[in-house]
């Protein structure tokens, strides 16, 4: 081999080695930025809860309680545009939870978690998916108002059915011209392992939250009364 075969073979090995360092440093950064990113969401997600616990200590300490069942839990990747939750997580999209208001941000969160409570982890076999949720968001945020949360100007209820079963709603909804303009702010438990694989319904699960139900259901100074039967008749 020349020495200009020599020269030109050991510049193009420097120039493959400058190369692959580039790339291993670029994809080193990328990992870093990702690690920031993932560490500002979890002490952000951290600061959320501690804020919304003491709002819910002093305003309506039954959902202090309750909300330390569930984990908040960020999903960064596409998954999950909104919100929703298997039971022991309240999953959440960072940059949808960005644009609410604490308002609207803490009555979506007790929306999830009365969801658990009134067993909407799983569904039963409805022919419109689509249908029972809206029965479902209707039956928790009748709830939510009888505790007295303030509700959005945007939050599904059927003012005829208050009162009424999820399923008695589902059935009146058949009647309904076009429920597909009937918009839902979350994606429904029951429905969660569409997004999220590894979440399937567990019942195990719905049967901790009905003795969970139960039990704040005894404590006649927690609830109003509505809200108290409903949970005892879980």
């Amino acid at each position: 081999m020349s020495q200009a075969e020599s020269l030109q073979g050991a510049s193009s090995g420097v120039e493959a080695l400058i190369e692959r360092l580039r790339g291993e440093g670029v994809e080193q950064g990328r990992e870093e930025a990702r690690r920031i990113v993932g560490d500002a969401e979890r002490r952000a997600t951290w600061m959320i809860e501690q804020a919304d616990r003491a709002y819910w200590a002093e305003t309506l300490p039954v959902m202090e309680m309750l909300s330390e069942f569930l984990t908040l839990t960020p999903v960064l990747r596409q998954q999950i545009v909104t919100a929703s939750t298997d039971g022991r997580h309240l999953y959440f999209c960072p940059h949808y939870s960005a644009t609410l208001s604490d308002e609207s941000r803490r009555f979506l969160h007790a929306h999830l978690i009365w969801h658990c409570v009134a067993g909407h982890l799983t569904a039963p076999l409805v022919a419109n998916r689509h249908r029972w949720h809206l029965a479902c968001d209707h039956e928790v945020n009748v709830l939510l108002m009888a505790l007295g949360l303030i509700l959005p100007s945007n939050t599904l209820l059927f003012p005829v059915c208050v009162g009424r079963s999820a399923i008695d709603v589902y059935r009146w909804l058949a009647g309904h011209p076009d429920t597909s303009l009937e918009i839902t702010a979350d994606i429904h438990p029951a429905a969660l392992w569409d997004y999220l694989p590894n979440t399937n319904p567990d019942q195990r699960m719905t049967a901790l939250w009905r003795r969970r139900a139960h039990l704040i259901a005894r404590d006649s100074d927690v609830l109003p009364e509505r809200v108290a039967k409903f949970c005892e008749a879980r």
